[in-house]
This record gives structure tokens, sequence and C-alpha cells, in this order.
């Protein structure tokens, strides 16, 4: 639908914008946005964030339809019991976006968006389809933790005490899990495998999730500091090696392997290739499996990778 045929559809009342008791001003990357000071019918479109605004207390009335652990809804799996108990629809997309007719007829008050991955870029793109339906705001992609991303929100929604509870809530369990494991050889290598045989990624070592694992006690392969020619994919979260020098780069004795998605590359996948089967964590059997939701993962999901390490290397 077009910026236009929005703009016809809104002034011809098939979809009645609630009345606000109360309206703030926030910033944002797209500059000033007037928002409710108590949205009621918000849209995550990005599924990346929505765990953040579960976090912060609000329910929310539908939800990008999530690519990772998804549950037969098409919820993330983390934060599947939010969503039911808020009762959020799922809004799908294809490559070539979102559609606009369905999110009017949800008649939100406000629309949450950006942040990473594709659903993040389709809102970038949709902005201002998205703002003509109601206050959007999109969070910037360069925010590439969790922790940014709630207290970019926060800000936003009002909503800081909720966002510092939730992050004690994590120092504590990242402190439980630390007492309770026994850490492999280090250093450690993260893996993003696409497929068999195409060329890897591996998470720089101050991205999120090796920055998880460094809170608990591991030490992220300084791979960056040594490879400096290398250069970071998208947002900066990975890098691709050619695999001419996956035998060279990939060389710690630990591996922890998170595919792109539920069906990706797994330990044993890579084992049965002739390139990565001779790698030392691999050969020596500390090459671990980590689900999806261990790479770009919001609240719930740093609380459930938590709880997959503690299961890994209990002591």
């Amino acid at each position: 639908m077009s910026l236009k045929s929005l703009s016809l559809a809104l002034l011809a009342g098939l979809a009645i914008t609630p009345a606000y008791a109360a309206d703030r001003t926030v910033e944002t990357i797209n500059g000033t946005v007037t928002i409710p000071e108590a949205p009621q019918r918000i849209v995550v479109l990005n599924s990346a964030l929505a765990g953040s605004v579960y976090v912060l207390g609000f329910d929310v009335l539908a939800v990008g339809r999530s690519a990772r652990a998804t549950t037969e809804e098409g919820y993330s799996s983390v934060w599947a019991e939010q969503a039911r108990k808020s009762g959020s629809t799922v809004v799908d997309f294809t490559d070539n976006g979102y559609n606009m007719e369905e999110i009017l007829g949800l008649e939100p008050d406000l629309i949450i968006g950006g942040g990473q991955g594709f659903p993040g870029h389709l809102t970038t793109q949709a902005y201002d389809q998205l703002s003509a339906i109601a206050p959007t705001v999109l969070v910037d992609r360069a925010i590439n933790t969790w922790q940014g991303e709630i207290a970019y929100l926060s800000d936003v929604l009002d909503r800081k005490d909720e966002a510092d509870a939730a992050v004690a809530t994590y120092e504590a369990r990242v402190a439980e899990v630390k007492a309770a494991i026994t850490l492999p050889p280090q250093p450690t290598v993260f893996l993003l495998p696409l497929e068999v045989g195409a060329p890897p990624y591996f998470l720089p070592e101050g991205s999120a999730t090796p920055q998880l694992f460094a809170e608990v006690g591991f030490e992220p392969d300084k791979l960056t500091e040594r490879l400096p020619d290398f250069a970071a994919y998208g947002t900066g979260d990975s890098v691709e090696v050619g695999m001419e020098r996956v035998s060279d780069v990939l060389t710690a004795p630990t591996m922890i392997v998170v595919p792109w998605d539920a069906e990706g590359t797994k330990v044993a996948d890579l084992a049965g290739d002739p390139i990565t089967g001779k790698l030392p964590a691999i050969v020596s059997g500390q090459a671990y499996d980590f689900p999806d939701y261990a790479y770009r993962f919001d609240y719930y999901g740093a609380l459930a990778t938590l709880d997959q390490i503690e299961q890994t290397f209990a002591k």
C-alpha cells in the first residue's frame, strides 16, 4: 500500500486512532516523535525487540513473526509465555516487506521497529508508511546488545525501573552460572555456519554472544585483533572466513557453534566436512552446539543462553 493510499484510508476512517490520555515526545533516529504516554496497542514488527517490550511490562498487540526458535504460533520460544499471556497476534512478512493493510487494521497506537536483522531493515525502509498509520519508533541498528536495546526502549517508554530490574536479574544469574560451571580449554571461538562447505562466519570477540560467555569466565579468541584485515558484515556482529583461511583462523581449542536457525548447521555437520572436520576444537570434541537464540538475543534469549551454558558445562 502506498503512503497516499494509507493516508486516504486513514481519512476515510478505516482505522480509528485511539484517543490518548496524554502524549509525550521522544527523540529517535528519525527525529522527534510524539507517542502516547501509556500506549495500549503496541505493535512490535521486529521480533528481536519484542522481549524488551514484554520485560518492560507492556502487553503487545501484535509481533512480527520470529525467525529463530519459532513456536507453532510464530513466537520465539524464549518469550512465548509472555506473548501468550499478552494475547499477541503474529504479523508475517515477505522479502518485499509487511502488509500495510494488515497493520492498519490492527489500529495500533504505537509501532516499534528497526533493530538488527532483516525485519529491522524492512521497517526502516517502510518508516514513512508505518508512521502514517501510527507513531513509529525505530531502534538504531547500531545498538547491538540487549542491554542497549532495553535501555533505549525504557527511555522511550518511560520504564527505567523495569529495565534496571531486568539488568539486576540478569547480573544475578550470571554470577550463579559462573559459579556452577567448569570451563573447557580456552580461548573459545564462536562460529555462525550457514551451510556445510560454505564460508562460515565467526562472531567477533566484542559482539554480544562472546561477551555474554566472557561474563561467566570464557575467554573469547581475539580474532579481530589478530586478523585486522577481516571486515565485519552487516551490523558488525559477524565476520566471514573464506574456506581457504578456515584452518589458519579457527584454531581455538574450544568452539561454540550457533546456527542461523533451528535447522541450521550443527557440530556433526561440520565434523563431516573435509576442512572444518579437521579444526582443533572439533577433533578434540570441544565443539558445542548452542540454540539459534544464542545469536542476537534479547533479555529472555540471554537468560536462556545462560541456562544452556550452565547445562552444558555444569561442574
